[in-house]
């Protein structure tokens, strides 16, 4: 056991469009600058894989047989093992990101659940009450990330209930790296926490080969006792006690870059459809 820092990017997706390569050095980078001075820090990404991904999986079974440079086409990185189901250390040299599995729920009124920290799924497609029930004896926590337009009106009416209904301490709301400067710090932030249901943010990198330089600007620090063969144990058992502080930090985006990526998200949908 260390007693560290830990400097955490806690929404965070692998595209088939990013070189993992590359995404685990921007993250590298990103998640030093919010280091701030504090010694020991230990910097982590939260996978948050949607239906019809399973990345992680991949990562943590080449890691099983030894360090692996064969995850996804790496080259300057490789995969290490822990003791956990949930968890795999990417290294390289000096270099360490401890990488936690979870999954990102749709659910039917537009809204998702992101599940920090477990490799257990759940169909796309639920009522989100239902997703929030289902998950409360999971032991994990639970996110309700804001989006561009998403908590406004009757949804954002939603939210509000949800965070009164289902308080407790693994409930979260979660800001995210998609968020442009122009546009303030969403008021459910602020309600919520005086219900005791904090901000646990992160980036949400969208399918665009260029935002995958923004892992790892958004995010949240927390002292914590870590046990380096059960990361994710270390890191998720003392955010649920809730007596650590966990002080968020934030590189919002560009407008430039928020039209380009909401643009680009519409066409994607189009398309898609």
């Amino acid at each position: 056991m260390s007693t560290v820092t830990a400097i955490v990017d806690a929404h965070v997706h692998f595209h088939s469009c990013y070189q993992l390569d590359e995404l685990l050095t921007n993250a590298y980078r990103n998640l030093s600058a919010a280091q701030d001075g504090r010694a020991a820090p230990a910097l982590f990404l939260l996978l948050t894989e949607c239906s019809g991904d399973d990345y992680f999986a991949a990562w943590h079974a080449s890691a099983q047989t030894g360090p692996s440079t064969h995850a996804g086409a790496l080259h300057q990185w490789t995969m290490t093992r822990t003791d956990e189901e949930r968890s795999v250390i990417a290294v390289s040299g000096a270099r360490q990101l401890f990488i936690l599995g979870g999954r990102q729920v749709a659910c039917r009124e537009g809204l998702e659940v992101l599940l920090l920290g477990t490799t257990r799924r759940l169909p796309d497609g639920l009522p989100i009450r239902e997703v929030l029930t289902e998950t409360a004896s999971w032991g994990v926590p639970r996110v309700i990330p804001w989006g561009p337009g998403k908590w406004m009106f009757r949804r954002g009416r939603l939210v509000s209930a949800l965070v009164e209904e289902f308080r407790s301490p693994t409930l979260f709301l979660g800001d995210e790296g998609g968020r442009p400067v122009f546009w303030g710090y969403p008021e459910h932030f602020g309600r919520a926490a005086r219900l005791g249901v904090r901000d646990l943010p992160g980036t949400d990198p969208l399918p665009f080969a260029h935002d995958v330089t923004k892992v790892g600007r958004m995010g949240f620090r927390m002292r914590i006792d870590l046990d380096r063969s059960r990361p994710a144990a270390s890191l998720l058992g003392t955010l649920l006690q809730g007596s650590t502080a966990c002080e968020r930090f934030a590189v919002l985006e560009s407008p430039l870059r928020f039209v380009r990526n909401q643009i680009g998200m519409q066409l994607r949908k189009r398309r898609l459809a």
